[in-house]
């Protein structure tokens, strides 16, 4: 079997080939893992929610599994949300960082994939998980209830531009990945800093070899919303395409004026 899979619990996501035959790869899958309860042939992503292109090619719907990543358990619809196996390790690294002192937004939570490991080995003071997509909200809320860290994380409905209004300079860090196009939010996650500046990591897709372009244009767009920005890592988190790659930038941003003077 040539199709590609990758499995989310006991449900495989395949990548077709167009010489692919579906029911060849369910008899395959089937006979190679006997637990295996669903398979979803993926296709992409569609939509401003970012929800996954799949069709079912076994099981029943709804196609709810859990899964268990660095000691964290995930409860999500493989068939309505993303959740890349990719990350797996930036995930754990972000949360390695974390401090317990400090107040955490990350903006674009989904199931809580950066939220949960926050709060369970960071332990910080506060998380703040922020989620548009209400079926995603409710396995987010779900995560922080499985996981215990409830007491340590506040959930959000809504849109991250809207919610900012609320949380504006609670931050010492932020998560920021909305991608393609994080950069068009780094209004947003400047807002969220405290005043005395903080830490974002920001995720984009970056053409391959075009990545110091890409942190010199987050630098000036910083400037234009009167931060300093200093690029304390770059990174791969994965290759996404043959033309592009999933990069992480850690930014330490900080005001050029006070509140008082702006």
């Amino acid at each position: 079997m040539r199709a590609r899979y990758k499995l989310i619990g006991d449900v495989a996501l395949v990548r077709l080939r167009s010489d692919d035959d579906p029911d060849e790869v369910v008899r395959r899958l089937t006979g190679k893992l006997a637990s295996l309860r669903a398979i979803l042939a993926y296709e992409g992503v569609t939509g401003e929610l970012r929800l996954p292109k799949v069709r079912l090619l076994y099981g029943e719907r709804p196609v709810v599994t859990t899964c268990v990543e660095n000691g964290v358990v995930y409860e999500l619809d493989a068939e309505q949300m993303m959740f890349s196996l990719g990350n797996k390790f930036e995930r754990a690294r972000v949360a390695a960082l974390v401090r317990d002192w400090e107040v955490v937004v990350d903006s674009f939570a989904g199931v809580g994939q950066f939220s949960v490991p926050i709060a369970v080995f960071g332990r910080p003071k506060r998380v703040h998980a922020i989620e548009l997509n209400p079926t995603a909200y409710e396995f987010l809320v779900r995560n922080v209830e499985r996981n215990g860290v409830a007491a340590r994380v506040s959930t959000h409905l809504g849109d991250c531009r809207e919610v900012v209004g609320s949380l504006e300079g609670v931050a010492d860090r932020v998560v920021l990945g909305y991608f393609p196009g994080t950069l068009r939010y780094l209004d947003v996650g400047l807002r969220f800093l405290k005043c005395c500046g903080g830490v974002i990591h920001l995720h984009d897709l970056v053409r391959k070899g075009a990545e110091e372009d890409y942190a010199s244009e987050v630098v000036r767009a910083a400037r234009e919303e009167d931060h300093t920005v200093r690029v304390l890592r770059m990174g791969r988190v994965k290759s996404y395409s043959a033309k592009w790659d999933h990069v992480i930038l850690d930014l330490f941003c900080l005001p050029m004026r006070s509140p008082s003077t702006r």
